[in-house]
């Protein structure tokens, strides 16, 4: 191997360890994307999670609302019914007269 041979081995060398540097580099910064993707994405998630809570508040509430109506209907549904009854009772009974 002459001198010309040992340094063109060497320029290769060099050029392949230049491209693992930069190889290295762009899998660094890849690296610190996918951290900060992922940092996100928990915030994305905290913010959900919070709202899944509030979700479940409406519901329990507005089930408490349909618990309070269906009651509400279960009672004032039979007095409508008996007071429309005596209503036609009452003019029944005035047209019969």
């Amino acid at each position: 191997m002459n001198d010309a041979q040992a340094e063109r081995m060497v320029r290769l060398l060099e050029e392949i360890r230049d491209g693992q540097r930069l190889q290295l580099e762009r899998q660094a910064q890849a690296l610190q994307r996918q951290d900060e993707l992922l940092a996100q994405q928990r915030e994305r998630l905290a913010g959900l999670s919070q709202s899944s809570g509030q979700a479940g508040q409406i519901l329990e509430k507005s089930a408490k609302v349909v618990a309070s109506a269906r009651l509400l209907v279960f009672i004032v549904l039979p007095l409508v019914v008996i007071l429309v009854g005596f209503l036609v009772w009452m003019l029944l009974a005035r047209v019969v007269r």
